[in-house]
C-alpha cells in the first residue's frame, strides 16, 4: 500500500495509493494463516493508530505495534488483523504516515524513519513483524510535533520553529537524491500544529491558522514541493480563530465545532466536489467534537460523550474487485454500536473503499471496512494484540 511520491509533482490520488494493495491481495498475496499457540496475549492501552488498512498502533508505554504477517489465526469474533510489537520501536510519543512514508517521534525529541514491509517485497516466513525502527533524521533536536507527505517531512521544535527535510524508505533511499539535512523554514514561528498537503496549513499558539497554497504552482512550474514550501508566503485564514487541531482542509475549534474549506464534498453537500474554492465555514449541527478524521468521501467525528458521528458518502456494499462499490450519502448522524470512543482513523483505498479504526477510552482498538483479505466488514471488531511468539 505504497504511494510513490518521489517525483516533484507528487500525486495524492487515493485510488493510486491503494489500487496496488487491493490487486496484491486479490492475486493471492494475502498473509498465510499460521498457528500461534505459543504466543502470549497482552493488553496494551492504545492511544494512537494510523493507516488502519495496514495499521501501526502506539500504546501508553511508548511501544509501537504493527500488523503481523502470516500469524493471523485470531480469536473468534475478533478482527482478522493481528498486532505484534514492532522491532526496536519504543520510547515513542507519536507516529505519522502519509504517501508511503512513516516517521516516529521519540520522547527525547528525536525523529526516526519507520521501515514497513507491506507484503510487496519477498517475506521471510519466519519473521511476521512488519515494521521496524529505521534511521534518525540528522540534527533534529527538541522536536514536539512531526508530519510527513511522501519524501517531505517537517518537524516543529519546542520553540515553535519549523524544520523541513527529505526522506524515503530504505528501498528507494540509495536511488534518490534527497535533501536530508533539516533546514529551518523562514517566517514560521509560534507554530504548534501543521498538516502537509497540496495546501499546507500551520496552527499558531494563539489559535490562528495560516496557509501556503501552492497547488497550481505544482502543475505549472518546475519547482519542487520542497522548494515551494520554503518559498510560498503564508496567508492567514482570518475566518479561523481559537483552533486547537488541524487536518486536511479541516480545523477543530476550541468550542468543539469543526470548520472546513476548499473544494471537498462538504463544501457542496450531497454532490460531487465543487470546482470553486469555498472559504472556511462550520459544519452545521456539529458540536462537542474532541477528535475526527477525514477520508476523502466522508468524515468521522468523536464527541465528548464518546459517541461517533459520520457525514458524507459511505459504502453500502462491495461485490467484486474491479467493480465500483455502492455508496450512499449520509447526513450527519450517529453510528450505532460505537460508544466510549476517544479517537478515529480512516484509510482511503481504491474505489473509495475504506478501512476505519476507533480507539475506545479503555485503550482497545476496533477496526472495520476493507480487511487484508478484501472482505468488507461493516461492523467494528476488536483487534487482538500478542507478544512475538519467537
Amino acid at each position: 500500500m505504497i504511494l510513490r511520491l518521489w517525483s516533484k509533482r507528487m500525486t495524492l490520488s487515493a485510488a493510486t495509493l491503494s489500487a496496488a494493495a487491493v490487486l496484491m491481495l486479490s492475486t493471492g498475496m494475502a498473509p498465510k494463516v499460521l498457528a500461534t499457540e505459543t504466543s502470549q496475549k497482552v493488553d496494551p492501552k492504545i492511544i494512537q493508530v494510523i493507516d488502519p488498512f495496514f495499521p501501526l498502533a502506539l500504546d501508553d508505554q511508548g511501544n509501537v505495534w504493527c500488523m503481523a504477517h502470516h500469524a493471523i489465526s485470531v480469536k473468534p469474533g475478533f478482527n482478522s488483523t493481528l498486532m505484534v510489537k514492532a522491532k526496536n520501536l519504543d520510547k515513542v510519543t507519536s507516529i505519522v504516515e502519509k504517501g508511503g512514508m512513516t516517521l516516529a517521534l521519540k520522547d527525547d525529541g528525536t525523529v526516526w524513519t519507520v521501515e514497513r514491509n507491506t507484503g510487496t517485497a519477498p517475506l521471510d516466513l519466519n519473521d511476521h513483524i512488519s515494521a521496524a525502527l529505521g534511521d534518525p533524521i540528522p540534527h533534529l533536536e527538541h522536536i514536539v510535533k512531526i508530519d510527513v507527505l511522501g519524501h517531505i517531512g517537517m518537524a516543529i521544535d519546542k520553540n515553535g520553529k519549523v524544520w523541513i527535510f527529505e526522506t524515503s524508505p530504505n528501498w528507494v533511499r540509495n536511488s534518490t537524491s534527497l535533501k536530508s539535512e533539516p533546514v529551518l523554514i523562514d517566517g514560521l514561528d509560534h507554530i504548534k500544529d501543521m498538516y502537509i498537503s497540496y495546501e499546507t496549513t500551520f496552527l499558531k499558539d494563539d489559535g490562528s491558522v495560516w496557509t501556503m497554497d501552492y497547488q497550481k504552482q505544482l502543475t505549472t512550474t518546475d519547482a519542487s514541493l520542497y522548494d515551494l514550501i520554503r518559498s510560498t508566503p503564508l496567508v492567514q485564514m482570518k475566518e479561523l480563530t481559537d483552533i486547537i487541531r488541524l487536518d486536511d482542509h479541516f480545523a477543530l475549534k476550541k468550542d468543539g465545532t469543526v470548520w472546513t474549506w476548499g473544494r471537498s464534498i462538504f463544501a457542496k453537500p450531497n454532490a460531487d466536489a465543487t470546482d470553486n474554492e469555498v472559504p472556511p465555514f462550520p459544519i452545521a449541527g456539529l458540536s462537542d467534537v474532541v477528535n475526527f478524521d477525514y477520508g476523502g468521501e466522508h468524515a468521522l467525528f468523536v464527541k465528548k460523550d464518546g459517541s461517533v458521528w459520520g457525514l458524507g458518502y459511505f459504502i453500502q456494499s462491495w461485490d467484486a474487485l474491479g467493480k465500483a462499490p455502492a455508496k450512499v450519502w449520509r447526513d450527519l448522524s450517529q453510528f450505532n454500536g460505537l460508544t466510549d470512543i476517544s479517537s478515529v482513523s480512516i484509510s482511503t483505498l481504491a474505489y473509495d473503499l475504506t478501512t476505519e479504526a476507533a480507539i475506545k477510552k479503555d485503550g482497545t482498538l476496533w477496526i472495520w471496512g476493507l480487511d487484508q483479505f478484501t472482505n468488507f466488514n461493516s461492523n467494528p471488531l476488536q483487534v487482538e494484540f500478542r507478544k512475538d511468539s519467537k
